[in-house]
């Protein structure tokens, strides 16, 4: 009988600790569920996040004066776009952007938007060069903010 007490100690302390572990590992589970579920929701805002270049990818009408041109970018998606989120790259370069005749103009499915692009350096391309284009979307709803890039060959003429 003298080993009674000890093995009650033993007994008490082993469920304090199972109690422990387990708060523990409820704690962890609860935090991994929710960045699973927050994962899942920008993938379907990503998957629903689409731009196309609607201009003729084989003439891009380029200024080589004023550094700029216009394209048209429609969206494709089925979430409406941020317009002011745009960004794009030509042959590698920042270029500013900035969308014509939009104001008050929600860019929603199917919508094209007129931007002009324009170059805060100067950019000389030849008449007919291919050179790469890529556009950068945003869903216009946040938390998450789905997103979206493209990019084409296109060829710039004068």
């Amino acid at each position: 009988m003298g080993d009674g007490p000890s093995e009650m100690i033993m007994l008490m302390t082993g469920l304090i600790v199972a109690g422990l572990v387990s708060a523990v590992l409820l704690s962890t589970w609860d935090t991994i569920s929710q960045g699973l579920e927050n994962q899942g929701e920008l993938e379907i805002k990503d998957a629903k996040t689409r731009a196309s270049l609607i201009s003729d990818p084989s003439s891009i009408s380029w200024d080589n004066a004023q550094d700029k041109a216009t394209i048209f970018i429609q969206n494709s998606g089925t979430i409406s776009l941020s317009i002011d989120d745009t960004y794009v790259f030509l042959d590698g370069n920042t270029m500013s952007v900035s969308a014509i005749d939009a104001a008050g103009v929600t860019w929603s499915k199917g919508v094209a938007i007129k931007f002009e692009i324009e170059s805060s350096t100067d950019l000389t391309f030849a008449n007919g060069e291919e050179v790469f284009l890529t556009v950068g979307v945003s869903s216009l709803s946040t938390s998450p903010t789905g997103t979206y890039s493209l990019t084409e060959v296109v060829r710039l003429v004068f």
